[in-house]
């Protein structure tokens, strides 16, 4: 039976003797092996290697195909005065990587000169002009940042102007092979040893500056010439968790020592970042995620990416405050947009899109803002769970947004459609496309035969996984001290999720300014907590709260008048007399 919110409750069913071996071999409780368990972190060793987080324990980055090369090249160009152009993507993960390519350079005292592209004049990527106009400002080496992997005809360009490319980029590889870059750095080409797949853009980057680093003091340089680079998983950290890298392996590693970074980052535009925000003290991974991401999100979104970049590598803390200012006016605006990009995206779907014969979601209009297609089809492929491409046109092209679910892999379902396409690249979850209008329905029909082969009906119930059951008198101060241990929490390293089962609910009060909101206090016997369920007041009103509830959660610290109190944030619910 489904939950209130039509979802299928999966819970975590983690093998009694793994836990019960882990948690002697690590002296750790009860609950908190089994949260590891669960987490894929049952065998001792890795066990260890999360819990400890050491960053000598991070990997060498020579293990990375390509990473000799590229750093040897660039160590020459810094002893011969070479100016090298860092080429960023316009996203949080494409600006960091180039703000701390900038830092780094900056540092070493060596000739820089870096280019962001404008989503909305130059799209996605490399550009042949792009590569003309940085050649003309006096560079001959262009190192890529979170973008080139797909830039087979931009790099060949560069290589005909007499120019030489370093691709550093985390996206997937295309079915058309490898750019002829003077070095790809890439962990999912073929050939790579390297044993973590799964770092954002900054972390390759970050990898190459620890490259060039050791290079340059195997070529003769005192230690104390060269970049800290501790310091700089500041820049990390934002860039891996804003893009949603999976938190395991080195990424935790590096995050967990980067949050800190955060919260002690002398960078005037880390600090004024943090202040429009309102963060004072820790930085979590949540700050980051919905705060501090989205408002440099919203520069390279609409249009301004120079700005994001231009704040996180700002020295001037007056300058950086104004500039942070901007950037949350400019998120303001992008709220807006969004709002109505959704409205847009609603009214086309009620009209254009059979939901009972369609499995794959795509809308095209002129209304869309490119900016924000990515959130809304987020948005949608949530709402709807199935996957959802929104498509903004412009002069007979149209750019588009895809979001997915896990049944359905975006990259591969586009190769199957590829002749429909002008280009396309991303992720499994996440991608991008370019298309002639005229292929619109063409690739729409196409696609979603390819969703009639993969997506079941099974495929198109959302799952909410849960790690264990606990009472309200287990939920205490300490309890959530234990939980923290396992921080940062994000891809494959998720908060916590809990069931507490026949729970009455009393006081209940509808909340917000459209009452979409739900607080009310969960009873068990005479033990009670309180819980706050963020636009789930349909949710809540679609069962019979006079009855016993099972509630599914996440559990937040709640601080207020200089007091700590432990809240349920209420993900689910429904009637107890539901089967698992």
């Amino acid at each position: 039976m489904l939950s209130a919110l039509n979802k299928k409750w999966v819970f975590a069913n983690a093998e009694a003797e793994t836990v019960d071996r882990l948690k002697e071999d690590q002296g750790l409780s009860p609950l908190l092996a089994q949260l590891m368990v669960n987490r894929g972190l049952g065998d001792p060793d890795k066990a260890r290697f999360f819990l400890d987080a050491r960053l000598d324990t991070a990997h060498d980055p020579f293990l990375m195909r390509g990473m000799d090369v590229a750093v040897r090249r660039i160590v020459q160009a810094i002893q011969n005065r070479e100016t090298v152009t860092v080429y960023g993507d316009y996203d949080v993960d494409g600006v960091t990587s180039a703000a701390l390519m900038v830092h780094f350079f900056r540092e070493l005292d060596a000739p820089f000169d870096y280019y962001l592209p404008n989503r909305m004049e130059e799209g996605y990527g490399l550009n042949d002009q792009a590569l003309e106009t940085i050649k003309a400002r006096g560079s001959k080496l262009v190192i890529t940042a979170d973008t080139g992997i797909t830039a087979l005809s931009q790099v060949a360009h560069a290589n005909k102007i007499g120019m030489e490319v370093i691709v550093t980029d985390h996206h997937q590889i295309a079915v058309e092979g490898l750019p002829d870059a003077l070095a790809v750095l890439n962990p999912h080409q073929p050939d790579c040893d390297y044993p973590f797949k799964f770092l954002s853009g900054v972390g390759i980057v970050f990898k190459l500056a620890s490259g060039i680093r050791r290079g340059l003091l195997d070529a003769g340089w005192d230690a104390e010439r060269l970049p800290n680079l501790k310091k700089h998983l500041d820049l990390f950290t934002l860039g891996t968790i804003a893009d949603m890298s999976p938190l395991i392996d080195e990424n935790h590693v590096l995050t967990s020592h980067g949050l800190e970074a955060l919260r002690t980052s002398v960078k005037p535009g880390v600090i004024a970042l943090k202040s429009v925000v309102g963060i004072d003290g820790k930085v979590d991974s949540s700050s980051v995620g919905f705060g501090m991401g989205p408002r440099l999100n919203a520069a390279g979104r609409l249009g301004q990416p120079d700005r994001g970049l231009h704040l996180l590598v700002s020295s001037d803390l007056n300058e950086a405050m104004e500039m942070a200012k901007s950037l949350e006016a400019l998120n303001e605006e992008r709220k807006e947009t969004q709002k109505w990009c959704f409205e847009e995206a609603e009214y086309l779907l009620e009209r254009q899109v059979d939901l009972e014969n369609e499995n794959v979601i795509v809308l095209a209009s002129e209304n869309f803002h490119q900016g924000v297609i990515g959130i809304v089809a987020s948005k949608l492929a949530e709402k709807f769970y199935r996957p959802a491409i929104l498509i903004a046109l412009e002069e007979g092209k149209g750019k588009g947004s895809a979001r997915s679910i896990p049944a359905f892999n975006l990259v591969k379902a586009m190769t199957q459609c590829s002749e429909h396409l002008i280009q396309y690249g991303g992720h499994a979850y996440a991608a991008g496309l370019n298309i002639e209008e005229g292929r619109v329905d063409d690739f729409r029909k196409a696609i979603n035969r390819v969703g009639d082969k993969y997506l079941t009906e099974d495929c198109l119930v959302a799952e909410l996984k849960v790690d264990t059951t606990l009472s309200m008198p287990d939920i205490t101060q300490e309890l959530y001290k234990e939980i923290e241990i396992l921080e940062p929490f994000g891809q494959m390293n998720k908060i916590p999720i809990f069931i507490s089962r026949d729970v009455r609910a009393r006081d209940v009060k509808f909340v917000g300014r459209e009452d979409n909101h739900v607080r009310f206090r969960a009873f068990q016997g005479n033990q009670f907590r309180n819980v706050i369920g963020f636009n789930l007041a349909h949710a809540f009103q679609s069962i019979d709260a006079s009855e016993p509830v099972d509630i599914v959660y996440e559990l937040h610290r709640n601080t207020w008048g200089g007091r700590n109190s432990i809240e349920i944030k209420l993900l689910d619910l429904r009637n107890c007399n539901a089967e698992d």
